[in-house]
């Protein structure tokens, strides 16, 4: 069994990397004022590179995503559960969200 290690949100941090079989950078915009904050972190390096871009509070940030992403919204529905809906824009991910519907059972 692998080691698991703790994800923690980068809080006050607009980029935080976790080390994997493929690098992730974590952001959060939450305290973002504008796109241009994110563009001066060089954003576009990030997601272009050969990683995996997270980002919190994206909807803060839309102009600077690429074209094509996954994007994943959770919902509180109570004090134990929540509702997770994942969506995707642009051919690039079709297949993959076509798999995904396949193996993993979807509730409405």
């Amino acid at each position: 069994m692998k080691d698991i290690k703790a994800v923690t949100s980068p809080s006050y941090v607009i980029v935080k990397q976790h080390t994997g079989r493929l690098p992730i950078y974590h952001f959060d915009a939450y305290r973002l004022k504008s796109a241009d904050e994110m563009y001066e972190i060089d954003c576009v390096g990030f997601f272009w590179g050969e990683g995996i871009s997270i980002i919190e509070w994206a909807e803060k940030v839309m102009e600077c995503l690429p074209d094509e992403f996954i994007k994943i919204t959770i919902n509180i529905l109570g004090k134990t559960s929540r509702g997770i809906n994942v969506s995707y824009q642009g051919e690039r991910y079709r297949n993959f969200m076509e798999e995904v519907k396949e193996k993993v059972k979807c509730l409405k």
